[in-house]
């Protein structure tokens, strides 16, 4: 099954395709547009566009940046025409003057450190080429972005934000007057201040944002989950059409899945999708674990549900959460009673001994020692299961 690309994402990339190029001929118009110096920066944008969108699939396929497969990378392309305008700005600036610790902070806002470093590193390069900036001021944009994008992500929690906004604030200051101090033997309260001015902007603003964007993480993590177990995603459909009984006994697993959770307060949402999810990789056959976890990541999958497929059967690892234990035990009381159902033998056993019998063998191994299920809530589950009509037929 090739995942194709979805065509919202091709556009995105264009447009960062796009900005690139301009910003490129606006610096070469500013050089005088000598053909030489077209050509390289023809070259580094080149070298530039290839890193960053590999790395932007790369960090798709690894779930290192968001889930949505159009939106979140209709974000990533707006912030960066963004920085780009700002460079374009900063041309007619003094030195030393770029936020260059913010480009990071923004982007790192938005997508992730790598991606954050990548950028900020091209576009501060590209704007010292241009304008005849020296070493010193790119070292210090260097700097300014490596701390930038480390704030980015320790300011994920909300404790650290006031603390991570004085670090960028101090930084931002101190490291471009050191370095003009190193250029040039003396100091510029100019310089000094010009930087202080931008960074309490940027740090303002990203204060806010911050506010807003972090908070929506859960939203956007409960929209991706409702968006994959609609009727028509397409692999619903999938599983529909290689087998009625699979499909239905996703279901199950999903829906008493999701009630369990909801027992012991654990999370509804991703219980009940990793349970519709759980058999995933028998669309493509064995290795199942690892067919069902590339297919999770092709399609954007919340890193929650994907952990949970990893960690199928116990196979490879251990259920590690609350939420990955109860699948696994619905799925293997779900299959126990539908194997007994096939072999017509309701006359000789009982689901509640059937359930009572099959969760103490399995509890009894230790499977579920890491995942942070406690004996009073393993015995909810237990009695959950045992409440529920699993019995029925799975092509009725």
């Amino acid at each position: 099954m090739k995942q194709k690309m979805p065509w919202k994402r091709l556009r995105h990339y264009f447009e960062i395709v796009l900005m690139t190029v301009l910003v490129s001929a606006f610096f070469a118009y500013q050089s005088g547009f000598m053909i030489d110096q077209a050509l390289a920066y023809l070259v580094l944008d080149a070298i530039f566009l290839a890193v960053l969108l590999y790395t932007l699939e790369s960090s798709r396929i690894h779930q290192k940046i968001g889930t949505s497969a159009s939106n979140h990378y209709g974000k990533i392309a707006f912030c960066y025409g963004v920085l780009c305008i700002i460079t374009v700005c900063f041309y007619f600036f003094p030195t030393f003057t770029v936020p260059a610790a913010a480009f990071a902070l923004f982007l790192g806002l938005i997508a992730n450190e790598e991606i954050a470093i990548e950028v900020s590193i091209f576009l501060c390069v590209l704007l010292g080429t241009t304008s005849g900036r020296d070493f010193y001021e790119l070292a210090s944009d260097c700097v300014l972005i490596f701390i930038g994008a480390q704030m980015a992500r320790t300011m994920h929690e909300k404790k650290h934000r006031i603390w991570g906004c004085l670090i960028l604030f101090s930084s931002s200051v101190c490291i471009p007057a050191m370095f003009y101090y190193l250029a040039y033997a003396k100091s510029h309260i100019k310089i000094m201040i010009w930087n202080a001015e931008f960074m309490v902007l940027a740090v303002l603003l990203y204060y806010i944002l911050a506010n807003k964007l972090y908070d929506k993480k859960d939203h956007e993590e409960l929209d991706a989950c409702e968006e994959i177990i609609k009727e028509d995603y397409p692999l619903v459909k999938d599983i529909k059409n290689y087998s009625k009984a699979e499909y239905v006994h996703a279901i199950k697993v999903a829906t008493i899945a999701g009630r369990c959770a909801a027992e012991i307060g654990a999370n509804e949402i991703i219980a009940a999708v990793s349970g519709f999810y759980y058999r995933l990789g028998v669309l493509e056959g064995e290795p199942f674990v690892e067919n069902a976890v590339r297919l999770a990541k092709e399609n954007c999958f919340p890193e929650a549900v994907i952990q949970i497929l990893s960690e199928y059967n116990g196979e490879l690892r251990l259920p590690s959460s609350k939420e990955s234990a109860i699948v696994h035990m619905v799925d293997t009381c779900v299959k126990k009673i539908e194997m007994l159902s096939l072999q017509n033998l309701s006359s000789s056993w009982n689901q509640d001994m059937v359930i009572y019998q099959t969760l103490n063998e399995v509890s009894a191994t230790g499977i579920y020692d890491e995942s942070g299920v406690s004996m009073n809530q393993f015995l909810k589950i237990r009695e959950l299961l045992v409440r529920e009509e699993i019995g029925y037929d799975n092509n009725n």
